[in-house]
């Protein structure tokens, strides 16, 4: 079985593009495709953004492929 890891990363925006700020979490417990993708659904979330130039993004990678 394929495992996959849940990444919260950091985005900002510089006022025409989202660009990667160097941050991330890797949660330590694995999951399976479909595990992993019902966590990264938008509609699992509540938001609060306060400030439109930074985000959170969350995605699924293949344990081998997250760093």
């Amino acid at each position: 079985m394929k495992e996959f890891v849940l990444v919260i990363s950091m985005w900002g925006n510089n006022g025409t593009v989202w660009e990667y700020i160097g941050n991330q979490y890797v949660m330590n417990e694995k999951f399976t495709e479909a595990q992993c993708e019902i966590l990264v659904d938008n509609s699992n979330w509540k938001k609060h953004i306060i400030n439109e130039f930074y985000k959170l993004q969350f995605d699924c990678f293949h344990e081998d492929n997250h760093n």
